[in-house]
């Protein structure tokens, strides 16, 4: 084993260099990294060329310990070990030797930290260890950050991250989840359900965001129905667990819906504290209402409205059913659109990401220029930056980034409208919308996936009528005889017989004409006929 070779030290406790075998070094035992990984091509890379990077290293006894470069180390004794040396070269690694870090483990993890973000990045649960193992020795979030240059928000994250279990620790470790996901998922640390259902197959942060959003709705609607609850059973009324397949095809009916036997509608006020009725909590996104009913209308001898209107039962359930999915959809749609909004102003929200879309915002305002009375202002002036208005004073820099930001929000107002099932003379601009948003990193939620695919749908069945329509004309223009094709379309091509009168009369021969006379010189036209109406006219004074 060759021995250390140390380069010229400054002082007891300067830092210093030296070539060291590297089977003589030792593992430390506070290694942030959880694997070695795979170390067939750094192995390779070193039998080739040698170690050419240093590792920093501590005293240790007689020997050295491994501060940073547990990798190159094994690689090196395996190459080594297996004769893969490179030939002439002294069988040692660089080192940089740290005599100022003996003895002081949490200087030692700190500069395990720094020395490998400056080179590859920790996993989010090794760089989360590391930071746990600085608490242990005393230092609070403000140090630890001082020491290894990282935010106190980062540090905090990272610190949050070992208290959200496995499932969090394996998505951050993926890069499915970030640091700043895990700031919004500590609000669900008390519920491991819900953390599970929003770490549940995500592919990436925007599909956290996503989950996230859709629990929050949900906490928001418990949280109100809770309080609601409290104030019905204060006033006496009954809260009831709403009925299956309700409010379509169960007994209880809405007193809203309900007369007497004489045809006369209930006073909601009076009945609702009676036997036999009671309220159904319904609603979204924290604004939950009572909805007084009757558990039986049909015993107490009251009709039902609705059932008065043309329709089956039959009919009516599937246009309920039909309703609730739309809402549901629509509600899981505008979950989404939150989402997708915050990615409209990462992405774009910026002078130098508004410079991608200057033209295709130009070639809009010249094409269409009323799609941009689609944009929403908060919108535009989240991805401006400022007040939409200053256009009246900004420069040619801000004119193109304030016109980008109404383009973006004049597409985000249009899928916000077809999305919610209104009207808009420019669904079709929706979709290839969506497709772009995906190309540029997007990740559509599940509703916005299911609607995309419809979409398409209907995309392709717009196409196959158009298609269809054109090969039917083509067809019965080549089968046509007799027609003709100009401005109007395809005519049939008509024979006009011009009138007796209309023909000009072939001109006569002179019998008297001397064949051998000489033909008389045509007049030359002449150019200006009004010249010749004046000469027709001999000017009065001139007579006299």
């Amino acid at each position: 084993m060759t021995a250390a070779v140390k380069a010229r030290p400054r002082g007891k406790k300067a830092p210093h260099l030296a070539q060291i075998d590297p089977r003589a070094l030792l593992a430390h035992e506070s290694n942030l990294r959880s694997s070695l990984g795979d170390l067939t091509e750094l192995r390779a890379s070193i039998a080739a060329s040698g170690v050419l990077q240093a590792l920093t290293v501590v005293p240790d006894g007689d020997g050295h310990r491994i501060v940073a470069g547990h990798r190159r180390a094994k690689a090196a004794a395996e190459a080594i070990e297996a004769g893969e040396w490179p030939d002439g070269q002294p069988q040692t690694v660089p080192c940089l030797v740290r005599p100022d870090l003996e003895g002081l483990a949490p200087a030692q993890i700190v500069a395990m930290l720094v020395e490998n973000d400056q080179r590859a990045d920790l996993t989010e649960s090794e760089r989360a260890n590391g930071y746990a193992q600085l608490e242990l020795f005393g230092l609070d979030v403000a140090e630890i950050a001082r020491r290894t240059g990282r935010s106190q928000k980062h540090v905090k994250s990272a610190l949050k991250l070992k208290t959200l279990g496995d499932v969090a620790t394996e998505a951050a470790d993926a890069g499915k989840l970030t640091l700043e996901d895990v700031a919004a998922l500590e609000e669900f640390e008390d519920d491991p359900k819900a953390m599970e259902r929003i770490l549940k197959g995500v592919e990436s942060g925007w599909g956290v965001r996503h989950r996230v959003q859709e629990e929050k709705r949900k906490r928001e609607d418990k949280s109100a129905t809770e309080t609601l609850t409290e104030e019905l059973t204060a006033a006496g009324v009954r809260v009831l667990k709403k009925p299956k397949d309700w409010p379509w095809n169960c007994a209880a009916a809405k007193v809203e819906d309900l007369v007497d036997a004489d045809g006369q509608p209930l006073d909601v006020e009076k009945v609702k504290t009676l036997e036999g009725f009671g309220a159904i909590v319904e609603g979204s996104y924290g604004n939950m209402r009572a909805v007084i009913v009757c558990e039986d209308p049909d015993a107490h001898g009251y009709k039902r409205t609705k059932w008065t209107q043309y329709k089956s039962p039959a009919q009516k359930v599937a246009e309920e059913l039909a309703k609730r999915e739309a809402e549901e959809r629509r509600q899981k749609l505008l979950d989404a659109g939150e989402v997708r909004r915050r990615f409209l102003v990462e992405k774009w929200g910026s002078a130098k990401g508004a410079k991608a879309l200057l033209v295709d915002a130009m070639r809009a305002a010249v094409v269409m220029p009323g799609f941009y009375d689609r944009a929403e202002e908060d919108l535009v002036a989240a991805l401006a930056g400022g007040d939409p208005r200053d256009g009246q004073t900004a420069g040619i820099d801000r004119l193109n980034r304030l016109l980008v930001a109404r383009f973006v929000a004049a597409h985000e107002g249009n899928t916000a409208t077809v999305a919610a099932g209104r009207y808009s003379n420019r669904e079709h601009l929706v979709l290839p919308w969506l497709d772009r948003l995906v190309a540029e990193g997007y990740e559509l939620s599940e509703a916005e996936k299911a609607w995309h695919a419809e979409l398409v749908e209907e995309e392709a069945e717009r196409q196959r009528a158009i298609e269809q329509e054109e090969a039917e004309a083509a067809l019965e223009y080549d089968d046509a005889e007799g027609y003709v094709e100009d401005a109007e379309g395809v005519r049939p091509i008509e024979d006009v017989q011009l009138p007796e009168g209309d023909v000009e009369p072939a001109a006569e021969p002179d019998d008297d004409a001397d064949g051998d006379a000489e033909p008389q010189a045509e007049a030359d036209p002449d150019p200006c006929p009004e010249a010749d109406l004046d000469a027709a006219e001999p000017d009065a004074k001139g007579d006299e």
